[in-house]
């Protein structure tokens, strides 16, 4: 008896290693590709990457004003999403904490940045540190993440990539794309990628060829794609989004007006961005909430992948917490 009962937890013990990837949620708990066995088989145009617009701008991390989402990047990934939008600037932190956006270093002129603003965004920005560009403190621009302006809010673009890289040592067999909208030279940008360990693991994408699986990419050490919309070209993993991406219309202020048709990049752009979100100012939460329910996000990115011909894409939104992006990616993915 004693033995038969021995010989059954043993039998038990053994079917839970078994059966312990299947149920697990962890990509890292899986042996496949971003969760799925399924994937690594998959060209990376043919996956669904859930992503954020504006990824760093979080509301429960100090300093943000009018931010795109509510928990910061290490969460987002943990949550699921596997796309990332960031907008890189030149910033000079000031002795009272404040970042002022260094315009001259970036090429910008202060006018036609403000005329660019919302009216609240510009009031709120001149009322924290005064007319644009303007009462500059000493010291050398450094990077930041930053919306238009580092005064409404500001993350140094090294911690977050070091954010990216813990997340990818602890999940190896998960597959990021990050696009860049970039406002300072590639080489700075390149820099701080080797800085935090990332540009080795960045993949170079083939422009003409048939793009690789998953599976291939890891199995190579390749954990990320990244993107620049202004810089790209050197050094070569830094590619220039708009050559690889087609997007829909950014601009819609109600449901009925978020389209799939291309906006930015080529016609044969092997790789599709959904941009998923309505941005009246201030960013609303409860408005984005309800375009990002199961129904409604799973109907439009089928819709725009059959469309635009597609069997996979990038979808970025706002507030992702309150959509299900995350879900409807992984749903949709298991086809």
């Amino acid at each position: 008896m004693r033995a038969a009962t021995a010989f059954l937890v043993l039998m038990l013990v053994l079917a839970g290693c078994g059966g312990g990837g299947g149920g697990s949620t962890g990509d890292e708990a899986t042996p496949g590709c971003n969760g799925s066995a399924a994937l690594c088989g998959k060209r990376l145009d043919q996956v669904v990457f859930p992503g954020t617009h504006n990824s760093y701008a979080a509301s429960d991390q100090p300093g943000w004003h009018f931010a795109a989402q509510r928990y910061g990047i290490g969460r987002q990934l943990d949550d699921g999403i596997r796309a990332l939008l960031l907008d890189v600037h030149y910033g000079v932190p000031a002795a009272d904490g404040l970042v002022r956006t260094d315009l001259a270093a970036e090429g910008a002129e202060a006018n036609k940045v403000a005329a660019a603003l919302p009216p609240e965004a510009l009031r709120v920005a001149e009322r924290i540190a005064g007319p644009l560009g303007a009462g500059m403190p000493p010291g050398e621009p450094r990077l930041y993440l930053c919306h238009t302006l580092c005064e409404l809010g500001a993350e140094p673009l090294g911690p977050a990539l070091a954010t990216i890289a813990a997340f990818l040592e602890s999940h190896p067999r998960t597959f990021l794309v990050l696009v860049m909208e970039d406002y300072v030279p590639a080489a700075r940008i390149a820099a701080a990628f080797r800085a935090a360990g990332l540009a080795h693991q960045a993949a170079t994408l083939p422009r003409q060829a048939p793009l690789p699986t998953l599976g291939r990419l890891l199995g190579q050490g390749k954990r990320l794609a990244v993107f620049s919309e202004k810089a790209g070209g050197t050094p070569a993993w830094y590619m220039p989004a708009f050559s690889y991406i087609q997007d829909t219309p950014l601009g819609a202020r109600r449901p009925s007006q978020l389209s799939c048709d291309r906006f930015r990049g080529e016609a044969d752009s092997p790789l599709l961005l959904i941009n998923h979100w309505i941005p009246p100012f201030p960013p609303s939460p409860r408005r984005n909430a309800a375009i990002g329910t199961a129904t409604f996000l799973r109907h439009r990115v089928r819709s725009c992948m059959r469309e635009r011909g597609f069997a996979g894409s990038i979808v970025a939104v706002d507030f992702y917490d309150s959509t299900a992006v995350v879900s409807v990616a992984r749903e949709l993915n298991s086809r």
